[in-house]
This record gives structure tokens, C-alpha cells and sequence, in this order.
């Protein structure tokens, strides 16, 4: 039985574009760092052991590196080395890496190494493993990965440690970029022979150098991933203007409309509606909910059969239950929101629970912060709370209790009572005509 190959992951790519704040490597891309695209892709020869290879600036604690590569479903173990100095430029890049990683790697005499450059995002798994095939049924020392027309140097490639590290050796440190044909030249003086395989897709082999080349494979992976969900029986209206990131999950019969937005670990369900301008972080959406025009959702569930929109928001640690709909300019943030209810205009709920079956009028405020402190809201099942309510937490109204339109609820109500807190209406006849004529006899 083969043994399971060696990967090297390298990073040392020279980069233009990007700030310090973030590691290049661990920059977002469609929800994911970026070196987590290729790294999944070498992962999918269930490798016996991963290397890595980056940039000192691009050191990152051994556990976010161990960490990538579990979540890219491997168990092999992690070495990691940072290579100080000046990064390299594309054409000594992997010249440095093998350099770097020589001495480690020797110690796997008889395994095939696959060299893979972290700044390729849109390499696919299926392409390195037809790669390494061919690399293995050619019984080649060293084969090179190549876009049509080049020759190799997209910094792919697979080689025999035992065959290739002693000639290797024997190269000047100096070798630079001329390293893949100096190489060549030295393995067949041994009788060894290199191959060349041609990707099938050049585009897999985008190098990610400076911002523009981010776009270019931000724009990429987001039409696989568009191209994908229509594959799963969900309908994208317009994949070019809809961004739905790599991790995003949608069931059949979901229909998503132009200029959305789903971010994070978000979850959608089956037969939704995403309408236009929606934006979903982090979210999880049941079946049959549809999420109208311009509202925006982060880390909040979602359960079936809800209406939410247009011009809602909804902050993080919201559940909307079962049935329920939330209209136009309502938000609500740390609030579980209950089956069959209603907030359909113009209010705010903050850490709220509401019940089943209640329904709130337009203008309803849960006044939750005095300040200092952050105070719930508790309005139990089928209650009503009139319009222009304002409930000051902490407060409670209870089961099927209802709240006078323009009232200020500052103690709690009880069940089945209504509650009235306003000023009595007053009016004095005449006034307006009494302060016209004083402002006129000031003036004269």
C-alpha cells in the first residue's frame, strides 16, 4: 500500500497592499482566511504529515495554524517555520521554501512531497489529486504543476524526497528564481526524470499578490459558490451582484434576490425568500421565512414560517419564533420575540421575551438602559400594547393584559387588566386667539 504524502504549504510569496493589523494569510475571503482555500485543497490527500512554511510577518500562534488545518479536515501533525527577511519574489519563492523546509522534509525518505503555495485560493482538490496521480503513475522524481504556456513556475509541484533533496543539495544558495530548470538539470544527470502536468483550469493558479488579485478571487470563489447552491436547487437571481460566503449553507428551493449579502456561519433553510439588499451575518434561517428588501440580521435565528421587513434590524442574540412577523423600522436586540406575534412599524425591543400571540403597536419602545445598567422586558402572551407605548425596564405585562395607546408603563401590569399612563387631555378654548393678540400688542 502507498504511502500518504507529505504536504508543504508555503507562504512567502512577496506582497504588496496589505496592512499589518491582520496576517496576510489569515486576510478574510469569503468568510475564511485566505490561506484556508489551498490548505483545504491539500488536505484532500489525507496527508501524513503538514509543513508549513511563511513569512515572519505572517507568524501567527501554533494553534491558529493547527486550528486551520482541523478545520480543513485534517489530523496530521503541524510543523510550522518562519523564514526571516525579506519575502521572496514569485520565482524563488518556492526555492526558499524547499531551502527552509529541506532538513525537515528529509526525514520522510520515501514519501512524495506536494508542494503547495498558500496564496492560491482558487486551486481545487480534485486538481491536486489528478496531479499527484499523474506524478505517480509517470514514476517522475520531480513534476511541476503549469498553467497553458508557462513552465511550471506556479509554484505546484510533487517530487520524491529521496530522489530530489540530495540534488537539491547540490545547488548553489544562489540559485534564485533559475532554480527549476538548474534542478531538472541535476536529477537527470542522475537519471532521474521531471514531468511537467498542465492545470486543467488556468485560473486555479491566480496568485494572490497585492489587494486586486484579493477581488479577482473574492469574484472567482464567489461564482463556484453561486454556481454550487444552483446545483442544490437554490435559485441565485443575479450571481453577479449576490455574495453568499464559502461556508454559507442554503436548502432547496431558497430563491435569492440581487444585492444580497450572507455572511459567517449562516444557515438558511429551505423555500426562503431573500429579497433585495438583505444582509445576514452569522444567522440561521428556518424554512419558508422570507427576509424583505433593505433589512440586516447578525448572529439571530430565525425559525420557519416568520415574515421579517422591509427595514428591519435585528441585533445579535434575537430569535424570532414560529409565525411571527416583524415589520418596517423595527429592531430588537437581545430579545426572543414569540410564536404568531406581531411588530410591524416603528419599534424597538431590547432584552425582551415576548410571548405567543402578542402584538405590538407601531411606535412601542422597551426603554432598557437607564444608563448604567441593562434592565429586561417581559410581555406575556396575548397581550396587546397600544401604539406610542413606552415600556421602562425592568417591567412585566402580563397574559392578555392591554396597554392604552401613548401610555409610560413604568410598573408592572397585571394579567388581563388594561393599563392606562398618560396625562388627561386638556383644553382651553380661546388660546390660540388670546396668544395672537398678545404677540401683536408686544410688537406695537
Amino acid at each position: 500500500m502507498r504511502q500518504r504524502p507529505v504536504v508543504l504549504l508555503t507562504g512567502v510569496e512577496r506582497s504588496q497592499g496589505f496592512s499589518s493589523v491582520t496576517a496576510k494569510l489569515f486576510e478574510p475571503l469569503l468568510g475564511r482566511p485566505l490561506a484556508s482555500f489551498a490548505l483545504e485543497a491539500a488536505c484532500a490527500l489525507k496527508p501524513e504529515a503538514l509543513f508549513f512554511v511563511l513569512r515572519d510577518e505572517d507568524r501567527a500562534a501554533p494553534e491558529e495554524w493547527e486550528g486551520l488545518a482541523r478545520s480543513a479536515g485534517s489530523q496530521a501533525p503541524v510543523f510550522l517555520h518562519f523564514e526571516p527577511g525579506r519575502a521572496s519574489r514569485a520565482g524563488s519563492a518556492t526555492w526558499t521554501a524547499l531551502r527552509a523546509a529541506a532538513s525537515a522534509l528529509a526525514k520522510y525518505p520515501g514519501r512524495d512531497i506536494v508542494v503547495v503555495p498558500a496564496e492560491r485560493p482558487l486551486l481545487r482538490a480534485r486538481t491536486l489529486r489528478a496531479f499527484l496521480g499523474v506524478h505517480i503513475r509517470k514514476g517522475c522524481a520531480l513534476t511541476f504543476m503549469s498553467a497553458e504556456g508557462d513552465t511550471g513556475q506556479a509554484g505546484v509541484l510533487a517530487f520524491k524526497s529521496s530522489d530530489v533533496f540530495p540534488s537539491l543539495r547540490s545547488l548553489p544558495a544562489s540559485a534564485g528564481a533559475s532554480w527549476p530548470g538548474a534542478l531538472v538539470r541535476a536529477l537527470a544527470r542522475d537519471g532521474k526524470k521531471a514531468g511537467l502536468y498542465e492545470c486543467p483550469d488556468p485560473v486555479e493558479l491566480l496568485a494572490v499578490r497585492d489587494r486586486a488579485d484579493m477581488s479577482g478571487a473574492a469574484g472567482a470563489l464567489r461564482d463556484r459558490k453561486n454556481l454550487s447552491l444552483a446545483g442544490q436547487g437554490v435559485t441565485v437571481m443575479d450571481p453577479r451582484s449576490a455574495w453568499l460566503d464559502w461556508d454559507v449553507e442554503a436548502g432547496r428551493g431558497t430563491v435569492v434576490y440581487p444585492f444580497v449579502f450572507v455572511e459567517g456561519a449562516s444557515r438558511i433553510g429551505k423555500d426562503c425568500r431573500l429579497y433585495p439588499h438583505v444582509h445576514l451575518k452569522d444567522t440561521r434561517l428556518g424554512d419558508r421565512v422570507h427576509v424583505l428588501s433593505s433589512t440586516v440580521i447578525e448572529a439571530s435565528t430565525l425559525e420557519s414560517d416568520t415574515r421579517i421587513g422591509p427595514f428591519t434590524r435585528l441585533r445579535p442574540h434575537t430569535r424570532v419564533r414560529s409565525g411571527s412577523k416583524v415589520g418596517n423600522f423595527v429592531e430588537m436586540k437581545n430579545t426572543d420575540f414569540g410564536p404568531r406575534s406581531k411588530a410591524m412599524h416603528l419599534s424597538y425591543l431590547g432584552d425582551s421575551r415576548v410571548e405567543e400571540e402578542v402584538n405590538v403597536g407601531a411606535g412601542t419602545i422597551t426603554c432598557n438602559y437607564d444608563g448604567v445598567t441593562k434592565s429586561p422586558t417581559v410581555i406575556e402572551a396575548g397581550a396587546f400594547i397600544g401604539s406610542g407605548t413606552e415600556l421602562v425596564a425592568p417591567v412585566k405585562v402580563g397574559r392578555k393584559a392591554y396597554v392604552a395607546a401613548g401610555s409610560t408603563i413604568t410598573k408592572d401590569v397585571g394579567a388581563g387588566c388594561l393599563a392606562l399612563a398618560r396625562a388627561r387631555q386638556v383644553e382651553k378654548p380661546g388660546w390660540v386667539l388670546d396668544k395672537v393678540k398678545d404677540r401683536r400688542s408686544r410688537r406695537g
